[in-house]
Protein backbone atom coordinates (compact mmCIF):
# COMPACT_ATOMS: atom_id res chain seq x y z
CA UNK A 1 0.00 0.00 0.00
CA UNK A 2 1.54 3.10 -0.79
CA UNK A 3 2.47 5.62 1.30
CA UNK A 4 0.70 9.14 1.33
CA UNK A 5 2.72 11.84 0.60
CA UNK A 6 3.20 14.91 3.32
CA UNK A 7 1.89 18.43 1.86
CA UNK A 8 4.13 21.34 2.92
CA UNK A 9 1.72 24.32 3.23
CA UNK A 10 1.83 26.85 0.83
CA UNK A 11 4.39 30.02 2.14
CA UNK A 12 1.57 32.63 3.98
CA UNK A 13 1.31 35.65 0.92
CA UNK A 14 2.30 39.05 1.86
CA UNK A 15 0.11 42.05 1.15
CA UNK A 16 2.44 44.39 1.45
CA UNK A 17 5.74 45.63 0.15
CA UNK A 18 7.82 43.66 1.81
CA UNK A 19 11.16 44.64 0.27
CA UNK A 20 10.27 48.60 1.60
CA UNK A 21 10.18 47.44 4.91
CA UNK A 22 13.52 47.72 6.70
CA UNK A 23 14.71 44.65 8.25
CA UNK A 24 15.03 46.23 12.09
CA UNK A 25 11.16 47.12 11.96
CA UNK A 26 8.26 45.24 13.70
CA UNK A 27 5.27 44.58 12.66
CA UNK A 28 3.04 42.35 15.47
CA UNK A 29 1.78 39.01 14.01
CA UNK A 30 -1.79 40.59 15.24
CA UNK A 31 -1.16 43.67 13.03
CA UNK A 32 -2.55 43.48 9.40
CA UNK A 33 -0.72 45.30 6.71
CA UNK A 34 -2.01 45.76 2.96
CA UNK A 35 -0.35 47.31 0.11
CA UNK A 36 2.70 49.59 -0.97
CA UNK A 37 3.96 50.55 2.83
CA UNK A 38 6.96 51.54 3.88
CA UNK A 39 8.90 51.45 6.78
CA UNK A 40 12.20 53.11 8.23
CA UNK A 41 13.96 51.35 10.49
CA UNK A 42 13.20 50.84 13.95
CA UNK A 43 9.76 51.08 13.29
CA UNK A 44 6.60 49.44 14.41
CA UNK A 45 3.35 48.19 14.23
CA UNK A 46 1.59 47.02 17.37
CA UNK A 47 -1.47 44.49 18.13
CA UNK A 48 -4.89 45.38 16.49
CA UNK A 49 -3.31 47.85 13.92
CA UNK A 50 -4.87 48.02 10.54
CA UNK A 51 -2.47 49.90 7.35
CA UNK A 52 -4.39 49.75 4.29
CA UNK A 53 -2.34 51.53 1.85
CA UNK A 54 -4.63 50.28 -1.28
CA UNK A 55 -4.94 53.12 -3.08
CA UNK A 56 -2.10 55.21 -2.43
CA UNK A 57 1.55 54.82 -0.56
CA UNK A 58 2.14 55.31 3.43
CA UNK A 59 5.80 56.35 4.23
CA UNK A 60 6.49 55.91 7.69
CA UNK A 61 10.16 57.40 8.77
CA UNK A 62 12.22 55.73 11.47
CA UNK A 63 11.53 54.79 14.79
CA UNK A 64 8.31 55.65 14.37
CA UNK A 65 5.09 53.62 16.26
CA UNK A 66 1.77 53.21 15.58
CA UNK A 67 -0.05 51.94 18.55
CA UNK A 68 -2.73 49.26 19.50
CA UNK A 69 -5.78 49.26 17.29
CA UNK A 70 -4.94 52.60 15.32
CA UNK A 71 -6.04 52.35 11.44
CA UNK A 72 -3.93 54.35 8.32
CA UNK A 73 -5.85 54.60 5.34
CA UNK A 74 -6.15 56.84 2.27
CA UNK A 75 -7.76 57.48 -0.93
CA UNK A 76 -6.64 57.75 -4.63
CA UNK A 77 -5.50 61.55 -4.52
CA UNK A 78 -3.33 61.49 -1.43
CA UNK A 79 -1.06 58.99 0.78
CA UNK A 80 0.36 59.21 3.89
CA UNK A 81 3.43 60.36 5.26
CA UNK A 82 4.78 60.42 8.94
CA UNK A 83 7.90 61.52 9.93
CA UNK A 84 10.92 59.85 11.84
CA UNK A 85 10.29 59.67 15.44
CA UNK A 86 6.59 59.89 15.48
CA UNK A 87 4.46 58.14 18.07
CA UNK A 88 1.05 57.48 17.09
CA UNK A 89 -1.16 56.29 20.37
CA UNK A 90 -3.86 54.16 20.84
CA UNK A 91 -6.95 53.98 18.77
CA UNK A 92 -5.79 56.93 16.69
CA UNK A 93 -7.17 57.39 13.17
CA UNK A 94 -5.07 58.54 10.36
CA UNK A 95 -6.54 59.60 6.79
CA UNK A 96 -4.55 60.55 4.06
CA UNK A 97 -2.48 63.29 5.48
CA UNK A 98 1.24 64.45 6.53
CA UNK A 99 2.64 64.12 9.72
CA UNK A 100 6.32 65.87 10.67
CA UNK A 101 9.12 64.55 12.59
CA UNK A 102 8.90 64.16 16.25
CA UNK A 103 5.17 63.94 16.19
CA UNK A 104 2.84 62.96 19.40
CA UNK A 105 -1.06 61.93 17.82
CA UNK A 106 -2.29 61.12 21.03
CA UNK A 107 -5.10 58.05 21.93
CA UNK A 108 -8.21 58.35 19.61
CA UNK A 109 -7.24 61.19 18.09
CA UNK A 110 -8.54 61.75 14.19
CA UNK A 111 -6.21 63.44 11.48
CA UNK A 112 -7.81 63.64 8.25
CA UNK A 113 -7.29 64.06 4.48
CA UNK A 114 -4.53 66.91 3.75
CA UNK A 115 -4.27 68.21 7.41
CA UNK A 116 -0.39 68.89 7.72
CA UNK A 117 1.21 68.43 11.18
CA UNK A 118 4.34 70.56 12.06
CA UNK A 119 7.65 69.10 13.44
CA UNK A 120 7.32 68.56 16.94
CA UNK A 121 3.73 69.10 17.41
CA UNK A 122 1.48 67.19 20.58
CA UNK A 123 -1.77 66.24 19.31
CA UNK A 124 -3.38 65.69 22.58
CA UNK A 125 -5.75 62.53 23.30
CA UNK A 126 -9.67 62.92 21.59
CA UNK A 127 -8.39 65.50 18.75
CA UNK A 128 -9.88 65.74 15.81
CA UNK A 129 -7.78 67.67 13.14
CA UNK A 130 -10.09 68.20 10.45
CA UNK A 131 -9.45 68.22 6.71
CA UNK A 132 -7.07 70.68 4.75
CA UNK A 133 -5.67 72.01 8.67
CA UNK A 134 -2.02 73.05 9.23
CA UNK A 135 -0.80 72.71 12.97
CA UNK A 136 2.55 74.95 13.24
CA UNK A 137 5.91 73.04 14.30
CA UNK A 138 5.95 72.84 18.25
CA UNK A 139 2.46 73.41 18.67
CA UNK A 140 0.05 71.82 21.54
CA UNK A 141 -3.25 71.00 20.38
CA UNK A 142 -5.80 70.28 23.12
CA UNK A 143 -9.93 69.29 21.90
CA UNK A 144 -12.65 72.18 22.70
CA UNK A 145 -15.48 70.89 22.12
CA UNK A 146 -16.16 69.91 18.25
CA UNK A 147 -13.37 72.14 17.62
CA UNK A 148 -9.34 72.23 18.96
CA UNK A 149 -6.78 74.87 20.45
CA UNK A 150 -3.89 75.72 19.27
CA UNK A 151 -0.98 76.59 21.61
CA UNK A 152 2.07 77.30 19.89
CA UNK A 153 5.29 76.50 20.55
CA UNK A 154 3.95 74.72 24.21
CA UNK A 155 4.62 71.36 23.21
CA UNK A 156 7.51 68.64 24.98
CA UNK A 157 8.15 67.06 22.41
CA UNK A 158 11.43 65.54 23.81
CA UNK A 159 8.82 63.10 25.82
CA UNK A 160 7.71 62.36 22.79
CA UNK A 161 10.55 61.55 21.25
CA UNK A 162 11.77 59.70 24.11
CA UNK A 163 8.62 57.63 24.13
CA UNK A 164 9.78 56.52 20.34
CA UNK A 165 13.07 55.39 21.62
CA UNK A 166 10.52 52.96 24.27
CA UNK A 167 9.05 51.77 21.86
CA UNK A 168 12.04 50.76 19.97
CA UNK A 169 13.21 48.74 23.36
CA UNK A 170 9.64 47.15 23.68
CA UNK A 171 9.48 45.66 20.51
CA UNK A 172 13.02 43.55 21.00
CA UNK A 173 11.78 42.90 24.78
CA UNK A 174 8.21 41.68 23.05
CA UNK A 175 10.55 39.57 20.93
CA UNK A 176 12.41 38.23 23.65
CA UNK A 177 9.37 37.45 25.84
CA UNK A 178 10.65 39.97 28.28
CA UNK A 179 8.37 42.18 30.49
CA UNK A 180 8.76 45.06 33.12
CA UNK A 181 8.80 48.65 33.64
CA UNK A 182 11.96 50.32 32.25
CA UNK A 183 14.21 51.42 34.98
CA UNK A 184 14.91 55.53 36.21
CA UNK A 185 18.19 55.04 34.52
CA UNK A 186 16.76 53.73 31.21
CA UNK A 187 13.71 56.17 31.28
CA UNK A 188 17.09 59.47 31.87
CA UNK A 189 19.02 57.68 29.22
CA UNK A 190 15.85 57.77 26.84
CA UNK A 191 15.43 61.46 27.44
CA UNK A 192 18.58 62.68 26.99
CA UNK A 193 19.08 60.96 23.66
CA UNK A 194 15.89 62.40 22.99
CA UNK A 195 16.96 65.90 23.39
CA UNK A 196 20.18 64.99 21.44
CA UNK A 197 17.58 64.58 18.75
CA UNK A 198 15.22 66.85 18.83
CA UNK A 199 18.10 69.33 18.68
CA UNK A 200 19.47 67.86 15.50
CA UNK A 201 15.80 67.74 13.86
CA UNK A 202 15.41 71.25 14.90
CA UNK A 203 18.75 72.63 13.76
CA UNK A 204 18.14 69.94 9.59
Amino acid sequence: MATAKKIKPAAKALHYTAEKIHPTAFIHERATVYGDIAMGEYSSLWPGVVVRADMNAFVLGKYVNIQDNSTLHSDSKRGITIGDYTLVGHHAMIHGCTIGRGVLIGIGSVILDDAQIGDGAMITAGCMIRGGTKIPPQALVTPDGSSIRIFENKARTTYTIAGSLEYVELAGRMQKGVWGPFSREEESAFLARAKEIWDSIKGS
